[in-house]
């Protein structure tokens, strides 16, 4: 019977058992309310080299999600990043308006392939508890046209619909769109401008006594044959950034905005060397959506002998229990998670250290979105479990990876007394088009520097994983 990844930690002859959610479960993060502006907006400036991220046009590629905004990218208070946090990330013309000042889908503007990322403001841990506005947050579409004029043309059409927004807004009492837009330098070639606009007051429900109004910065930005539009809006009286401190969170987000938007960040997500028997949909995608047969995700670890066990590639092993703060992620507010179309897992562990990997589909792409989101989004909701009964207090960090369309470094470690004691768990989560790998690894890290222990954990488990995330083409709409 081989050991679970919360069995393995022990150290000496102490074994402590510590509630563990391998992956996480759903429950949106409740949002801070910020202070923030109706008509007093400052601040713009600072320096548009800060951050930015290097991409490669040489190869250049189809647009997709590392195009978007990382949670690492983003800003709200001066010196701050990983501000926001992912909730949703969708292809294609939005069901409903991403901004206040849409008149049209992308596909209208002449756009061939489009997608949008909304986005939470994560609070800090002494006003968790606080509930974020109706209509605040941070939002980013990228859309991709056939040529650069296509893209110029888009992005002047938005240009106008941000100008005459007023009228859009003439429900308002009051209601401002700055009639010029403030200039982003950029390291690249492109185009990047900012706007502001104001209206309100804000509704009674969340304002009682009508002093509060919705800010909103607006940055737009146009490289080559690609747009992207990025929102941001709060709810608040001002809305004061100094120019010293960087300027306002748009201003310091955009150039990285723009450099993400830039064609060719190195050779796409998938990699073709998949088996070539697969499931497909009903639909129009092409994209498996069960597992093909013969497909392993047991490949890459060493060979475990001595005390070791190793589980291989099997729907009949035990799926990963999804419990933070130990509520099923199924039972999490708000934790609507799709069900999988299939399920493959497989483990290996040593004394001291266990690896474990699961494998899901979904009947779309956007339904194993959606399953990623509510999965992380519960991690993040429970940033510190109650004390066990040994005095063990665990905690967990999520941080935005870089493998596949998009995954998630789920960290867990525990303190003693308010110090950092021994073991660590580091779960990777990655999604390529409609399926996520789960990949955890357990030690007995974490006594000295917990965080850079899971990360080191979480980058040998994603090395050695990674000929799975390659043949993970199958599940994507463009396969192999």
């Amino acid at each position: 019977m081989p050991l679970s990844a919360a069995d393995v930690r022990r150290r000496g002859d102490r074994i402590r058992r510590r509630r563990t959610a391998l992956v996480a479960g759903g429950a949106a993060l409740a949002v801070a309310a910020v202070t923030v502006p109706i008509l007093a907006l400052t601040g713009h400036g600072g320096d548009p080299d800060k951050h930015l991220v290097t991409k490669d046009p040489s190869t250049s590629r189809s647009l997709g999600r590392s195009d978007l905004l990382r949670d690492e990218d983003t800003q709200y208070e001066p010196g701050s990043s990983g501000a926001f946090h992912t909730t949703d990330t969708f292809e294609g013309d939005a069901q409903a308006t991403y901004h206040v000042c849409e008149q049209g889908n992308p596909s209208s503007l002449g756009a061939t392939r489009s997608l949008t990322r909304t986005f939470a403001l994560t609070p800090p841990e002494e006003a968790s508890d606080v509930v974020a506005a109706p209509g605040e947050g941070l939002v980013e579409m990228v859309a991709e046209f056939p040529d650069h004029a296509t893209a110029q043309a888009a992005f002047d059409t938005w240009t106008d619909w941000i100008t005459s927004c007023t009228t859009r807004l003439g429900d308002f009492e009051n209601s401002r769109v700055s009639p010029d837009p403030e200039t982003v330098p950029l390291a690249a070639e492109g185009k990047a401008v900012i706007y502001d606009l104001s209206w309100g007051p804000a509704p009674e429900e969340i304002d009682p006594y009508g002093d509060s109004g919705f800010i909103n910065e607006t940055g737009l930005v146009v490289e080559d044959n690609r747009i992207a539009v990025v929102g941001l809006t709060i709810v608040g009286q001002d809305y004061n950034f100094l120019p010293e401190d960087g300027g306002t969170p748009m201003y310091r987000m955009l150039p990285v905005a723009a450099e993400r938007l830039l064609p060719g960040d190195g050779p796409p997500a998938t990699q073709p060397s998949a088996p070539d028997d697969r499931t497909t949909s009903d639909g129009p995608s092409g994209a498996a959506t069960t597992i093909p047969d013969g497909f392993a995700i047991d490949t890459g670890w060493p060979d475990p002998s001595g005390d070791g066990t190793f589980e291989p590639s099997s729907r009949s092993l035990p799926a990963f229990e999804l419990a933070p703060c130990g509520t099923s992620v199924a039972d999490q507010p708000g934790g609507e998670l799709p069900t999988p179309t299939d399920r493959l897992n497989a483990s290996w562990s040593q004394p001291e250290d266990g690896r474990a990997r699961q494998l899901l589909t979904y009947e779309s792409f956007e339904a194993a979105t959606r399953a990623a989101t509510t999965m992380v989004n519960a991690y993040r909701a429970c940033p510190d479990e109650a004390p066990d009964a040994a005095g063990f207090t665990s905690h967990h960090s999520v941080t935005e990876g870089g493998l596949g369309d998009i995954s998630w470094v789920v960290g867990t470690w525990s303190t003693y007394d308010g110090a950092p004691a021994v073991g660590i768990e580091a779960l990777t989560v990655v999604q390529v088009g409609n399926a996520l790998l789960l990949i955890t690894g357990s030690n007995e890290g974490g006594a000295s520097d917990p965080q850079g222990d899971i990360a080191t954990t979480a980058s040998s488990g994603a090395d050695d994983a990674a000929a799975i995330i390659a043949a993970m083409c199958v599940f994507a709409d463009a396969g192999c």
